[in-house]
């Protein structure tokens, strides 16, 4: 069978070349995400500064939150300092030679440095030397070696690969799913186009499970060949990748990537395995066909759909249903797209599934036109459809994976960041922004809030903490966000209502929380509470006020002086002010420029300044989206073009009987033209109403309307360029096929 299966490979190479490319771009893109997730995991930052030391003594930026993934740590947003006593301590170990301390962030507080560089005595051993520094560190300081040594200069690093590692995972299971579909579609098509070489064995006394081996070593074959193939671009693909995400700020410059042979090999192997599925389920019928009907079935259209497609297209339009619901009760903000993105790809690949289906039902609405524009040929083309559904159904598959997967993205994130930005918009309450390169000092606060027209001004500094106790779960197990503020300022500054106590009172060791927070918890004002702090160290507060504020306001207000000193920084940078209500914000904003012109290094904006910063951060946050949107659909476009062309050139034995029973070669042409727009435009509906089932929803609930934002042009030059793929795919390999005599056409092997 072996010997059976590399001859059909090397006689029929043009059947396979489709399946391989399908094969060879699945395990690319699956190794390009694993080196993501594997550079993500290592944090590999070779060493600048602390190149000469051999353990790194750094503050621990990881923490683990109630209610946060035990295995995925929240990321410390400040620099955690060490003690610089500990040097002292390390240095009379045996096996340390000397150490040195080192600053990077700032001006540390006193008797602290940001890291302990450690050089060893020769000969001592490293892993013994690591575990006596280990049992002399509490919980808040680490060890670091080898490449991990250099996150103690950058610490954005571990905080951006938790990010890296995230998206990666998200890409991974999505680039799965697309692949898988993508294999299997083609690998169906391939074997159909074969049935009447699978018939003829059948036929001349071959077993089942005689066809299966030899479908299942032609599928390994290629597999083994097409992933090994794939390991070079796969790296090329993830270091691109990665680069990209450093360019835009979403990656730390200076982590190295890595694709080692774990990804790798796994890679190989879900590809192989989606590869070899693909081939049982596509050749089961061709296996378990009695020979006695193989040859008289082979020309002949089977049942409609299969039982396991049909189930595992309800499976998975269930599966989008229910993150659909999810999506609209359990999830709110940012959190949306957490459900809503995985829907997009369930629906789409539900809905592909059910292409034999699907597209029954558009050739039957599409004929009358079809049959009115067309004449005869699209008379010809119209019957070629609905006579071969497997066929239509193989090709269709992929233009509604394609349509469906970019058009669901790209407005759910288009629909989610105008919510978002619109959520911001309305928390922002300050007219005016002052920025002291400096530092802010407090009594700048007060003569600002003194200033004619000024309703109330106040220091900013941001942060993120977690609540101990009580106990408290913060939204994802990732923090609260920490504002700091001056007490006279902070409610004409913030979009809160006081609701018990007075933000006045917000000085030293104080909070305020919003009041549903604080029923959850059990506290009222007065009562003390423990905050973890960015910079890893424990504050106890005392609840100064309580307030309402719009939704997904997820923040707790701390006097400015008592945040800044759990900064990286140390002060506040920025003073927000808010104008009198009968005041033009733009008339306001010179009049305080003019007002402040004899103070030096401050800079005066209007509020602008903040919602172009925040543009700019969802810009950069949204790249990642777009850089996930462009690999799977450009995937599902391989596999467009894949399919097509291999279907269309299959068919030259069809074309020169055509031909030689009197149609020319134009009129050939056209008619695959047609058949083409009909699996464009089937495919581009399916697929627009696939995106839909989940951006209805999701744009009800955050938009109030049922229209998605983002702009049309974007749907369509989405429609338009999937329309002109599928023409191309099917239009050039039909020239190609008609090119030769009819005669010689008409002998051509299918």
């Amino acid at each position: 069978m072996l010997q059976l299966a590399l001859r059909t490979l090397r006689f029929r190479m043009g059947t396979f070349v489709a399946a391989f490319l399908a094969m060879f771009c699945a395990a690319a893109i699956l190794m390009a995400c694993g080196g993501l997730i594997e550079t993500g995991i290592r944090t590999a930052v070779p060493p600048q500064q602390l190149a000469s030391a051999d353990i790194v003594v750094a503050g621990n930026q990881e923490y683990d939150a109630l209610g946060g993934d035990p295995d995925e740590p929240a990321i410390l947003p400040e620099r955690v300092r060490v003690d610089a006593d500990v040097a002292g301590t390390i240095s009379a170990l045996p096996g340390v030679q000397r150490t040195r301390t080192y600053v990077f962030d700032g001006e540390p507080p006193a008797g602290t440095v940001d890291a302990i560089g450690v050089v060893l005595e020769p000969g001592a051993d490293l892993g013994e030397v690591r575990e006596r520094i280990d049992a002399d560190l509490d919980g808040q300081t680490t060890t670091l070696v080898g490449d991990e040594r250099g996150q103690a200069e950058l610490r954005e690093a571990k905080g951006s690969s938790v990010n890296v590692v995230a998206l990666a995972g998200v890409f991974t299971a999505f680039a799965i799913m697309v692949s898988i579909f993508g294999v299997a579609s083609m690998l169906a098509l391939s074997i159909q186009q074969r049935q009447q070489e699978l018939a003829l064995l059948r036929a001349i006394g071959s077993t089942p499970r005689q066809v299966r081996r030899l479908i299942l070593r032609e599928t390994s074959v290629l597999a083994l060949v097409a992933t090994a193939l794939a390991t070079a671009p796969g790296r090329f693909l993830g270091e691109l990748m990665f680069d990209q995400l450093t360019e835009r700020g979403i990656a730390t410059e200076g982590v190295a990537f890595h694709l080692g042979w774990i990804p790798t090999v796994a890679s190989m192997g879900i590809a192989i395995l989606a590869a070899l599925a693909g081939a049982l389920s596509a050749g089961r019928r061709a296996a378990r066909i009695r020979p006695t009907q193989a040859l008289a079935e082979v020309s002949l259209e089977g049942r409609l759909i299969g039982v396991w497609r049909m189930f595992l297209a309800v499976l998975l339009l269930g599966g989008g249903v229910a993150l659909t619901f999810v999506t609209i009760v359990a999830m709110s903000g940012p959190l949306t797209p957490a459900t809503a993105a995985p829907a997009v790809i369930v629906f789409a690949i539900g809905f592909a599934l059910l292409a034999p289906v699907l597209g029954k039902v558009m050739t039957y609405l599409l004929q009358w036109p079809v049959r009115a524009l067309g004449g005869v040929t699209g008379e010809l083309a119209v019957l070629n459809t609905r006579g071969r559904t497997g066929r239509m159904a193989a090709v269709m598959g992929p233009v509604i994976l394609l349509t469906g997967v970019a058009t669901g993205m790209l407005y759910l994130q288009t629909t989610n960041d105008h919510a978002d930005r619109q959520s911001f918009a309305d928390t922002l309450v300050a007219d005016a922004v002052v920025t002291a390169e400096g530092g802010v000092d407090p009594e700048l606060v007060e003569q600002i809030d003194e200033l004619p027209g000024v309703a109330g001004a106040s220091a900013y500094i941001s942060s993120t903490g977690f609540i101990e106790e009580p106990d408290d779960r913060s939204p994802g197990g990732e923090g609260w966000n920490l504002q700091g503020v001056s007490a006279d300022g902070a409610e004409a500054t913030t979009p809160v209502d006081v609701t018990a106590g007075a933000l006045d009172a917000l000085v030293g060791d104080t909070v305020a929380l919003e009041t549903e927070h604080a029923r959850r918890l059990g506290i009222d004002v007065g009562d003390p509470i423990t905050l973890r702090m960015g910079d890893n160290t424990t504050l106890d507060v005392q609840v100064a006020a309580l307030f309402s504020a719009p939704d997904d306001y997820d923040t707790l207000l701390l006097p400015a002086e008592t945040l800044a000193a759990h900064t990286t920084d140390g002060s506040a940078t920025r003073i927000l002010v808010t104008a009198d209500q009968d005041t033009d914000p733009e008339d306001f904003t010179a009049e305080l420029t003019r007002s402040l012109d004899s103070e030096k290094a401050l800079t005066v904006s209007g509020r602008d300044i903040l919602l172009r910063e925040y543009d700019e951060q969802r810009t950069t946050a949204n790249f990642a989206i777009y850089i996930m949107v462009l690999m799977i659909a450009g995937y599902a476009s391989i596999t467009v073009i894949n399919t097509l062309a291999s279907s269309t050139s299959a068919r030259r034995r069809e074309f020169g009987l055509q031909r030689l029973a009197g149609s020319t070669r134009g009129q050939v042409i056209r008619m695959v033209g047609i058949e083409g727009a009909i699996v464009a435009v089937s495919g581009v509906v399916l697929g627009t109403a696939a995106s839909l089932a989940i951006l209805i929803p999701v744009s009800l609930k955050r938009l109030d309307s049922v229209i998605p934002a983002g702009s049309p042009l974007t749907y369509a030059a989405i429609a338009g360029l999937t329309v002109l793929l599928t023409l191309a795919a099917t239009l050039l390999p039909a020239w190609r096929a008609t090119r030769g005599r009819p005669a010689e056409s008409a002998l051509a092997i299918e």
